[in-house]
């Protein structure tokens, strides 16, 4: 398995050099091999752009010589010849040690790391309904990691007998990082199989789709960990998983419930920091989603790989995706209001129609208000007034209690699709807390409430929810006096 590989290329024709930045929404390339010049988007950290002229000069290198530099370390290949690991030389960065411990990043064996490449993509295959012969190698160069934001970097190189694939990784990685970059240079070598003069675009929603698919569906499958023990002087490492098979789009439903799903146009063209923090998670477990539903349609896989093939005839992705979905899709439109209405039916909200956190908060205020009469004296007409869901509990009987609060869940329900995001747990938590207490108090051996150990319970947590939906209370801008204009006159 571990061997020292010097590879034997052809000549040079044309290079391309992918930025993967972890911080960036769509990765940067420059192309060698005779001209030079920046396309897309130029690396926006000086130590991209160091690397940049390294691998500029590497690539005037390359053109001469005809093939990839060849690390002076030892490599390992993968058993159908497509990967190539060079193992990364001992690490003398701190980070590299703190980040081995972090139990979300991965330190990368070579020969493990081409079994995981392999996994991936046949993972990927499978998901996409293909397994068709590959045609361009790939090499994995690892180098030790200074901190935890180093970026991946993808270097294609032209042929005359098709393009190979050079990809620089961080040793450790994040594991996220890892597949998603695998899944990177795994679509490039596939669109790229037709491509000529101009390398394929490929679009960040469908390299982070498949990413979170793959990652939910089987992570523990894929990405193998460095042995730990020592038996018999084997080095052995045992991972034991009992679990059922869950949902891959579990996560995703949970998050895009609790934050707003992204728009179509939002996962076309994330904006600057959409891939980083929470935001990072709700674009990721949309673009699952919106690759999910694709591979459902009819015969939605067969549409995706031609997309594709086509991405290398195509100046931009958009165009491949309407030849390929042209039976589902006429224009960009039907896109769209197909993408809504997938949003409506996974988490039961329209982002369209989703209110302001002003008016969700008064909607909301208004459901958990209880409206009564109440009369000051015998001979008056009853006038109108409203008491707050700790009142009912405190003074009224369970008989009366149970149908007030059965109409304050249906309330409940109603406005959740459409209050804003940061809303949504709050009126999940008044939800659960309402359903607990109804099934509670109406169980044969609930007492009066006045003594009754469970509504001194409910009011507790009561008091907890009003606390926090006071705390996001939205307050009244105040208005300034207006200015009073000087009278041209000059008299009082």
């Amino acid at each position: 398995m571990n061997a020292r590989l010097r590879p034997e290329f052809t000549t040079v024709e044309s290079k391309w050099v992918w930025f993967v930045s972890p911080r960036s929404r769509s990765v940067s390339s420059f192309r060698g091999g005779g001209r030079f010049g920046w396309s897309e988007r130029e690396p926006t950290t000086i130590r991209h752009l160091a690397r940049a002229a390294l691998l500029l000069v590497c690539a005037i290198c390359g053109s001469a010589s005809g093939q990839f530099a060849s690390p002076q370390t030892i490599s390992a290949r993968s058993v159908s010849g497509q990967f190539f690991v060079y193992g990364a030389p001992p690490p003398t960065f701190a980070a590299a040690a703190v980040l081995t411990n972090n139990e979300n990043y991965l330190k990368l064996e070579p020969a493990l790391t081409v079994v995981s490449c392999e996994r991936i993509k046949h993972a990927l295959a499978e998901l996409l309904g293909g397994d068709s012969p590959w045609r361009g190698r790939i090499h994995l160069v690892l180098y030790p990691a200074r901190s935890a934001n180093d970026g991946e970097t993808i270097v294609s190189e032209r042929f005359k007998d098709g393009w190979n694939y050079r990809l620089e990784l961080p040793d450790p990685v994040e594991r996220r990082r890892f597949v998603r970059a695998v899944v990177q240079v795994l679509l490039l070598e596939q669109a790229g199989r037709k491509a000529r003069d101009r390398f394929p675009e490929i679009p960040a929603w469908l390299a982070e789709g498949l990413t979170q698919q793959l990652l939910r569906a089987n992570e523990r499958e894929l990405l193998l960990p460095p042995p730990r023990g020592v038996v018999n002087n084997l080095t052995l490492t045992s991972t034991v998983v009992s679990e059922r098979r869950r949902d891959p789009l579990e996560t995703a439903r949970r998050i895009l419930r609790e934050h707003a799903p992204l728009t179509l146009a939002g996962l076309i063209w994330p904006a600057d920091g959409q891939l980083d923090g929470p935001a990072g998670e709700a674009y990721r477990c949309s673009a699952q989603l919106f690759v999910t539903e694709l591979l459902r349609l009819k015969d939605g896989r067969a549409c995706l790989r031609a997309m594709l093939d086509g991405l290398a005839t195509c100046y931009n992705w958009q165009t491949a995706f309407l030849r390929a979905f042209h039976t589902h899709f006429e224009r960009q439109v039907d896109l769209e209001k197909w993408w809504a209405l997938q949003l409506v039916h996974f988490t039961g909200r329209n982002p369209a129609q989703t209110w302001s956190s002003e008016d969700s908060w008064r909607k909301l205020d208004e459901v958990l208000r209880t409206p009564v009469e109440v009369r000051h004296a015998r001979n008056e007409l009853p006038g109108r007034a409203e008491i707050s869901l700790a009142a009912v509990l405190r003074e009224w009987d369970f008989s009366r209690q149970g149908q007030t609060l059965r109409a304050k869940l249906r309330g409940l329900d109603f406005v959740r699709p459409r209050v804003s995001p940061d809303l949504v747990a709050l009126v999940d938590d008044y939800r659960r807390w309402l359903a607990a207490y109804l099934d509670k108090r109406g169980r044969p051996a609930a007492i009066l409430p006045g003594t009754n150990r469970t509504v001194r319970e409910a009011l507790k947590q009561l008091d907890e929810l009003e606390s926090r939906r006071e705390a996001i209370r939205p307050r009244p801008i105040p208005v300034s006096a207006a200015p009073v204009e000087a009278d041209p006159t000059g008299s009082p």
